[in-house]
């Protein structure tokens, strides 16, 4: 082998020895007190492990980096094998926290990718007749379910930037409900990864995804320091209520006034979102959701989603009014507790989120 073969097989080695230890430490390690629910506060942990033990397929690269048969099971797997796993992190993690069910299907697309792993080792190296190289047919193969894994990656992105956007006002009252500022690194680091990907594929050359390999293992630690410690800040017991009755409300998406709410039916679901908003201060639950007063009144989700925001001002604006109320009301029933106390009493998440939810609905008074 020459120097070139020697550098890329180093490099392999290293990615995979890096995805390993990755896939390790993401299994064995968790805060604690956060170890004992895993699957509210790591709910990627599994796919994370086994995507990261996957990198064990490359071996015939890091041992035969000049055989073209591992060339080519390296190319099937940094194109549309490894876009079908970032698609499978960002919906693992941020499908489960919206509680969207449909993601598990999104996820059958990716037969294409796994479609072409299987025919390098079919096709490679074998001559199909009139002069057509399965070597060939195999390249164009990963090219194609690589775009098509692309879309589909674009399309998690997508989704998950939707998300980010919507999800204070029309989900939660406490931002830190949804990590709105891990989706949008995670996102970030995703697009990197897929520009370098695509990189590599259309560079057709070992040493450029040599270089790569190495720069996806700093992109990897990067994203497993970001997620070691978790991002979400409710109970276990909150995170269990009934799903959503479609896949719009899933989505946490709120969509045209229902034509079916009457007026009198109006009315009713407001007394009763000012029953348990008001009266029993559900507002004083520093994590509460929309889909939490939906279920203590006991009416339909999207009618209740639909009557904050066109009655009430949205659901992040009026339980977070309620809030900034109650500290003033609560200093001046407690004229010697100390800001902090009052805040806390009032079901703010923090001092630094009360003073960004109160400059916040200053500015859009």
């Amino acid at each position: 082998m020459t120097a070139a073969h020697y550098f890329q097989g180093v490099a392999a080695a290293v990615y995979v020895a890096v995805s390993l230890m990755i896939a390790v430490i993401r299994w064995f390690h968790m805060c604690r007190p956060y170890d004992r629910e895993p699957r509210y506060y790591y709910p990627a942990r599994p796919a994370t492990t086994l995507i990261y033990l996957s990198s064990l397929l490359l071996l015939p690269y890091v041992f035969h980096p000049d055989s073209p048969l591992a060339w080519l099971l390296v190319k099937a797997y940094f194109l549309p094998v490894d876009l079908y796993f970032l698609t499978v992190l960002l919906l693992s993690y941020f499908g489960r926290v919206m509680r969207w069910k449909r993601w598990p299907q999104l996820l059958v697309l990716g037969i294409p990718a796994l479609v072409a792993l299987a025919a390098v080792p079919l096709l490679a190296g074998r001559s199909l007749g009139d002069g057509v190289n399965g070597y060939d047919i195999a390249n164009w193969i990963i090219i194609v379910s690589g775009i098509l894994m692309t879309v589909v990656c674009l399309y998690a992105v997508w989704l998950v930037l939707r998300w980010s956007r919507t999800v204070n006002d029309e989900e939660y009252s406490n931002p830190n409900d949804f990590p709105v500022t891990f989706a949008r690194k995670a996102v970030g680091l995703l697009l990197m990864t897929l520009v370098l990907l695509w990189i590599t594929a259309i560079s057709d050359n070992p040493t450029v995804l040599a270089w790569v390999q190495l720069v996806l293992c700093a992109i990897s630690a990067l994203m497993l320091i970001l997620a070691l410690h978790p991002h979400r800040h409710r109970t276990e017991q909150e995170e269990q209520p009934q799903a959503p009755s479609s896949d719009e409300e899933a989505d946490g998406s709120v969509t045209a006034y229902n034509r079916t709410l009457t007026e009198s039916l109006a009315l009713s679901i407001l007394s009763a979102i000012s029953e348990v908003v008001l009266e029993q201060k559900a507002y004083l639950d520093p994590h509460l959701t929309l889909q939490d007063v939906a279920e203590r009144t006991g009416y339909n989700r999207t009618y209740v989603a639909a009557l904050f925001k066109t009655e009430l001002g949205g659901f992040f604006n009026y339980i977070n009014t309620q809030r900034l109320a109650y500290v003033e009301s609560y200093r001046r029933e407690h004229p010697d507790a100390p800001l902090s106390e009052a805040i806390a009493e009032a079901g703010f998440s923090s001092r630094s989120s009360y003073y960004a939810i109160k400059s916040r609905l200053k500015q859009e008074a």
